[in-house]
């Protein structure tokens, strides 16, 4: 069977500019986590896509659906900018969004490209779902090669770069070079998106107009649950002076007053991050900033400076409160040091913001329970406690594939809130264990308006409850429902034998 082609070849070949639609099918009020953190950017993957597109004799529009209800600015667009090619950029959560894309783009006789991480960790599922192709890796180069086909009718298979069916085959072209010069990358396409409704909704918020910049693609570390379908291990770096030249603009053309460094982490280089924040010092723009960073990497010194240039807030990846957990993840951190830069980031009035795991494989009640003690004694101002995902192409993915429980039943249980493999425990302790995280934040806010030994008591009250009830119920046998505390889901949860004297009613 020969391969399927585009119909196109419609408004001319050579001479005429390929025309693009990028689609973010994000939509922000489906998104159960973003009622929770309000921390809406636009993709910089598309806007640093499109401004290398426009830069390539391609005509390129952007439809941003993050503030929208459903996919209708989708289907006017297409109909009044008649693209080539539609490409959509993915995410697990948008999966049932970038479906609905892909079936007006064909509708419309424009080919269908899907990228981003999870197009890349399962591109025969997005071609199942109506795709023509999948770009896996980084877009820029392969994206301009795509479009021309794409208005040429010419067929996909084997270009560099991409997944493509060629009759009923799935054919992988091959690997597309990175680029290795990243100040190559024009600055953002933001003027093709409404960048005024960002950050209007961060002003109402907060007071600040919030922008996000990325100095850098890739991740040199390897822990073992993380997935890097589009760069791998690759580490490459803008320079501080192009860095420095995105933020004028952005402080210039939006007024923007504070930064978020979206690297996955920043500052892995360390004279690299010592000339951009003396330079920030020196030369300006004076942004507050926040970061991504690794506790084996925020030394004192360096965080004295990082402050002096205008740090606010630092996401930690945390993980677990126990070594033991910590060495199975391969996250190459030690818990000493997670306390040295908890206390120092205090000191500093710096916020802090913990990303903790539970359910990973050869995990116990005791390191669940380590975590807690940690998470307690440090009572980090932000937080997000998770069960562990196993995403295709890791480690952990590999580790579990045998005892896979299939994907959510809906996207409102995404966001590492549902069991997805047989671990140790019943999803509902972990629920429970997730619960008593918020429980402890609460207190920890309380600070100021309830004794040390009331916070004490109350936390106790919570400790007694896990350990003669909630732990007891939820790991035995049988069939009883228990009422959680305040702000906790009530869960059809196992009976092992009656509830101890002295513990709440169970109903």
């Amino acid at each position: 069977m020969a391969e399927p082609t585009p119909a196109s070849g419609r408004r001319g070949g050579d001479g005429v500019a390929p025309r693009v639609l990028l689609v973010d099918p994000y939509v922000a009020r489906e998104d159960p986590m973003e009622r929770k953190f309000v921390e809406l950017y636009p993709s910089l993957g598309l806007l640093t896509l499109a401004a290398w597109l426009r830069g390539h004799g391609t005509e390129v529009e952007i439809v941003d659906l993050t503030f929208a209800r459903d996919t209708g600015p989708v289907a006017r667009r297409i109909e009044r900018f008649h693209p080539d090619l539609v490409g959509v950029h993915t995410k697990t959560l948008t999966l049932p969004r970038a479906l609905e894309v892909a079936a007006l783009a064909r509708s419309a006789d424009a080919v269908a490209v899907a990228g981003g991480p999870d197009a890349a960790t399962r591109a025969d599922g997005y071609l199942d779902g109506g795709f023509d192709v999948v770009v896996p890796g980084e877009g820029e180069t392969t994206i301009v090669e795509v479009a021309t086909r794409a208005r040429d009718g010419k067929p996909f298979g084997g270009v560099p770069g991409t997944v493509a069916r060629v009759g009923r085959r799935t054919v992988r072209g091959p690997p597309r070079p990175f680029l290795r010069n990243l100040d190559e990358l024009p600055l953002p396409a933001w003027d093709l998106i409404d960048m005024e409704a960002y950050l209007g909704a961060w002003q109402r918020k907060t007071g600040e107009r919030r922008a996000a910049l990325l100095t850098s693609r890739g991740c040199p570390f390897d822990c073992s649950w993380c997935s890097k379908p589009t760069f791998g291990r690759t580490f490459r770096q803008q320079s501080p002076g192009r860095v420095l030249a995105e933020l004028r603009a952005l402080v210039d053309r939006y007024r923007v007053d504070y930064i978020r460094f979206c690297d996955d982490v920043f500052g892995i280089y360390r004279p690299w991050i010592e000339e951009l924040l003396d330079r920030m010092v020196a030369e300006g723009p004076r942004v507050r900033f926040e970061c991504l960073a690794r506790v084996d990497l925020l030394k004192p010194d360096l965080l004295n400076r990082m402050r002096a240039a205008g740090l606010e807030r630092v996401y930690l990846g945390v993980e677990s409160g126990s070594q033991k957990m910590l060495d199975l993840m391969n996250r190459g951190t030690r818990l000493a040091q997670v306390e040295r830069v908890a206390a120092s980031l205090r000191a500093h009035d710096v916020r802090q913001f913990w990303f903790l795991m539970l359910g990973y494989p050869g995990e116990t009640l005791d390191d669940i329970e380590a975590t807690l003690q940690l998470f307690r004694r440090f009572s980090p101002e932000e937080y997000s406690v998770s069960i562990a995902v196993p995403v295709p192409g890791t480690r952990f993915y590999e580790s579990v594939r045998d005892r896979l429980r299939g994907r959510p039943r809906s996207t409102g249980r995404a966001g590492g809130r549902s069991l997805l493999y047989e671990a140790a425990y019943p999803e509902p302790l972990y629920r429970w264990e997730q619960f008593r995280f918020g429980w402890e934040s609460r207190l920890a806010r309380l600070r100021r308006k309830l004794s040390a030994d009331v916070l004490d008591r109350l936390s106790r009250a919570v400790d007694e409850i896990d350990a003669r009830v909630a732990r007891p119920l939820l790991l035995g046998r049988g069939g009883a429902l228990v009422r959680l505390p305040d702000g906790a889901p009530a869960v059809a949860l196992p009976m092992l034998s009656p509830p101890p004297p002295g513990a709440p009613p169970v109903a």
